[in-house]
Order: C-alpha cells, then structure tokens, then sequence
C-alpha cells in the first residue's frame, strides 16, 4: 500500500469516526430534550375555562427541531412519549399511561413529534432559499406550532364531541378553538421570539 493509499485510508476512518461521534452526540441530546420536555411540562399553570394548561413544551418542541434537525428531533419526542407511557410522570400535571393521550390534551403530545420533524426539517433543508436565518426560524417554528395546534384541535374537538354528545358542529368548532387555541396565542407568540432570537445568535447550522 503506498502513502496516497495509506492518507485515503486514514481520511476514510476518520470520517467514520466522525460520523459515529456526531451520531452519539445527537443520541444524547435527543435523550436530554425528552427529559427537558418533561421538566418543561410540568412548569405548568392552569387558566380558568380550559383544561390545556400553559407549559413550556411548545418551546422545547421547536427548539429541538431548531437544534437537532428532523430525525433527533422526532426521536426526542418519541423517546418522550414512551418515558409517559412506560408510567414515568412526564406529562403534565406529573401525569402519565395511556389515559393521559386519551384526554383533553393527548392530541399536543401526538402533535409535538410531528411539529419537531417538520421544524427541523424546514430549518436544515429550506436554508438554500431563505437565507435569512431569523425569517427561516419564524417559518419554521410557525409550521410546528401550527402542527401542535392543529392536532390538539381536532383531537379535543372529538373528545368534546364524545363527552357532549351530538351538539351542533359550528359551535363545538368555536368551543373547541376557544379552550385549544385562542387562550394560547400571545404566550406562544412571546415562546416563538425567544426561539428565533437563540437561533440568531447561536447561528445554528445543519
């Protein structure tokens, strides 16, 4: 083997050495936002007239897409919902199993593996059209959440309709918005600038 051979062949394994690190690297990190996840879902408070409570986790959801990019983000959420499933207290109000997805807030907790791909997958492929990293943070972030949203809609909207019965569906739509979404849109707003500012200034690249 001569020395061109022999530099090709270094060049090789420290590649692969690379790209095993990184891997383990993002494995941590996604292991670590599942655990933020639910220390951020039991910073929690509770508003009159709604059974969704205000947490962080909405801005822990984007910023792991924001961080780690589509597929580490998924699996932070992933390996989320399987800590609340196993019976670990990580949802919130320390609630966990099965019963908690079938509540008035299991569509969020479906929506935030969803919202973390999307986010992060705008954030790491969409950087060759918006070069502007504040306007690529916004549109990513807005997806997520738009996603998160959307999923705890419909979810809460069946689960209304189940507990209701068959009321009129106009109104069930408008109730739903009121307790799902409305009560929500300010604090997001403020969660959404704090995201795209740490991004800014980060200058987080994939």
């Amino acid at each position: 083997m001569n020395n061109k051979e022999n530099i090709l062949s270094l060049g090789t394994i420290n590649k692969i050495n690379y790209y095993k690190s990184n891997f383990l690297i993002k494995i941590a990190f996604s292991f670590a936002f599942a655990v933020t996840m639910a220390v951020s879902a039991n910073i929690f408070l509770y508003i009159p007239a709604t059974p969704v409570p205000i947490t962080l986790q909405t801005l822990t959801v984007l910023l792991s897409g924001i961080f780690l990019g589509s597929k580490f983000a998924t699996l932070s959420q992933i390996q989320y919902l399987l800590l609340g499933i196993a019976g670990f207290p990580v949802f919130a109000g320390f609630k966990s199993g099965i019963n908690t997805l079938l509540g008035p807030t299991g569509g969020y907790i479906i929506g935030f593996i969803f919202a973390a791909y999307i986010t992060g997958y705008i954030f790491e492929n969409f950087n060759n059209y918006i070069k502007n990293k504040i306007y690529l943070s916004l549109i990513a972030c807005l997806s997520g959440l738009l996603i998160i949203y959307l999923s705890g809609f419909i979810h809460l909207f069946f689960y209304l309709f189940c507990i209701i019965g068959k009321p009129e569906l106009k109104f069930l739509a408008l109730k739903t918005f009121n307790l799902a979404v409305k009560p929500f849109i300010l604090v997001e707003f403020i969660k959404l600038f704090i995201i795209i500012d740490l991004a800014a200034v980060l200058n987080i690249k994939h």
